[in-house]
């Protein structure tokens, strides 16, 4: 028995066998491999991106249960559900029974199917958590990382827009080092899609009516080998029109807040080198991109000397340039009074602070506080 979406004109479930998929795909490939492979961990956190009848949890729940006592981590399991399935309607299917679990554990995890947030104990140290949040809601906020993600959303002709590559880039940074994401789907578009977001991917013998799945492996970033080379060009824009070749505390300098790759960011403005342009062609175009209105570009106050690993794609090896710059004319673009004042579908925001008063942990990346470091290491501190 298994439902089908009229909101998605798909399955909740293989036809071939509901409880035959989730053991293969979620079950064997996901959690026991996990358990088996893996060094053992004091509690094993797992997400699970599309919750439906509840079945991938509760067969989770029951081979926790059967899992030796000195082999068996704390468990805390994250469901996003933005859809609760009706209990009238699950009441027909049986879940439980599916599962090997009592009727009352499937009931409890599916209870309050309004509520934003339902938390239930499983046991001493096991706890289910479900929220009624769709992905991208909820990888900006994730309190935690995980070891383990299901992730069974509906395929990719019903929803592409949580198969590509941003989602999985997101994904990859919601996964603890070693971590694992697994999934029924073998497309060749999403395997594509996990590699180019860092994963490691497995292609895995498939369920009944499944020739292949997909498991996606996150190594250690030490495992990892940087394989090319990312050139970020960043400018310290100073408040206010000309050339300046310095700054002193009491200017102000723009700070930009952006949304990247499910993360809210503090950074300076700036972005990517392009094939076919220096350093400071990069600023000028960045400036036009983001700004809207040109820069006068300043002398080039740091670059990395180190070696720096990207922390969005390990393989790569970010280099990072920083000049001093100023305004040619007034601001033509809009100011926010906050961090991350986002308007409408915009993803970045402007604001300006006082140099003086600005702290280095504001930013996210280490680079910018090290650029920030050397361009206000003459001043002088209390």
């Amino acid at each position: 028995m298994t439902l089908e979406s009229a909101r998605f004109g798909q399955a909740y479930h293989s036809r071939h066998g509901a409880r035959t998929e989730s053991l293969h795909v979620f079950i064997g490939a996901g959690f026991l491999h996990r358990l088996n492979s893996a060094p053992a961990t004091d509690t094993l956190r797992i997400l699970e991106l599309g919750l439906g009848t509840g079945l991938n949890a509760l067969l989770t729940l029951r081979h926790w249960r059967m899992t030796p006592l000195g082999r068996r981590p704390k468990l805390e399991y994250c469901a996003l559900e933005p859809f609760p399935i009706p209990h009238s309607t699950l009441d027909q299917i049986n879940p439980a029974g599916d599962a090997g679990v009592d009727a009352a554990e499937s009931a409890a995890i599916h209870a309050r199917e309004g509520a934003e947030r339902h938390t239930v104990p499983w046991a001493d140290e096991a706890a289910f958590t479900r929220l009624k949040q769709n992905w991208q809601e909820f990888v900006g906020n994730s309190p935690c990382t995980f070891d383990l993600i299901f992730f069974d959303a509906f395929a990719p002709d019903s929803q592409p827009e949580l198969w590509t590559e941003a989602r999985f880039r997101e994904a990859h940074a919601l996964l603890n080092d070693g971590g694992m994401l697994v999934t029924y789907c073998a497309k060749g578009a999403v395997r594509r899609a996990m590699e180019s977001a860092g994963f490691v991917v497995e292609r895995l013998p498939g369920p009944p009516g499944k020739r292949e799945m997909l498991r996606a492996n996150r190594p250690s970033i030490k495992d990892t080998p940087m394989l090319r080379f990312n050139v970020r060009v960043y400018f310290f824009l100073v408040e206010g029109q000309g050339g300046s070749t310095a700054i002193s505390p009491e200017d102000r300098v723009l700070i930009s807040d952006e949304w990247i790759g499910g993360r809210r960011c503090t950074k300076w403005p700036g972005g990517g080198l392009e094939f076919g342009e220096g350093p400071r062609d990069c600023a000028l175009r960045e400036a036009q991109e983001e700004l809207g209105q040109s820069i006068a570009l300043g002398p080039l106050v740091h670059a990395t000397g180190g070696c720096v690993r990207s922390q969005w794609k390990p393989q790569e090896q970010v280099l990072c340039y920083y000049y001093l710059a100023n305004l040619q004319g007034p601001p033509a673009f809009r100011m926010a009074t906050e961090p991350f004042d986002f308007e409408g579908d915009s993803v970045q925001s402007f604001r300006w602070e006082k140099a003086g008063e600005l702290n280095p942990e504001t930013f996210t990346f280490g680079t910018d506080r090290e650029a920030w470091q050397a361009l206000t290491a003459g001043w002088e501190t209390p």
